[in-house]
């Protein structure tokens, strides 16, 4: 239940981008207790760049459960990690950033083969795994692709 109540947190801040209701909330270290700590109001930080953090945040996130997932050998386990990543990057999608689903050619910047192999530039992909995403141009996450 707690996993369920901080993707619901998470997509909720992800709503806020547009809104200036993020510009007073300073980022925390991972080993802080996750809660909003308010700035001075002299200070202004804009919501694009506030949410530009948070997707970088989200987007590490996605990528600790996939390495957690990879040292699991409970096949529910996995099945859960796989859920709580996806229903983040949709929200990562939903809240403005590009998905990356579409593409027909290998990229290594923006691709990942499933099962890992090494890849020559421009190979075409069969199917798309799951989604990746990117911010501004920037790689967040790689599509996860098979080829």
């Amino acid at each position: 239940m707690k996993i369920k109540s901080c993707i619901r947190f998470v997509e909720g801040l992800l709503k806020l981008r547009k809104s200036s209701a993020l510009e007073n909330v300073i980022p925390v270290s991972h080993h802080e207790e996750i809660t909003a700590k308010l700035q001075a109001p002299t200070t202004c930080v804009s919501s694009a760049d506030s949410f530009d953090k948070l997707a970088e945040q989200v987007a590490s996130l996605v990528k600790h459960y996939d390495a957690m997932a990879t040292k699991m050998s409970d096949d529910n386990m996995k099945a859960l990690l796989a859920d709580m990543s996806s229903h983040l990057i949709n929200s990562l999608i939903l809240g403005g950033c590009e998905p990356i689903a579409d593409d027909i050619e290998f990229n290594i910047n923006r691709h990942m083969p499933v099962p890992f192999i090494i890849v020559e530039q421009g190979t075409p992909i069969q199917s798309v795994t799951r989604i990746g995403v990117a911010n501004h141009g920037k790689v967040l996450i790689p599509a996860l692709v098979k080829l």
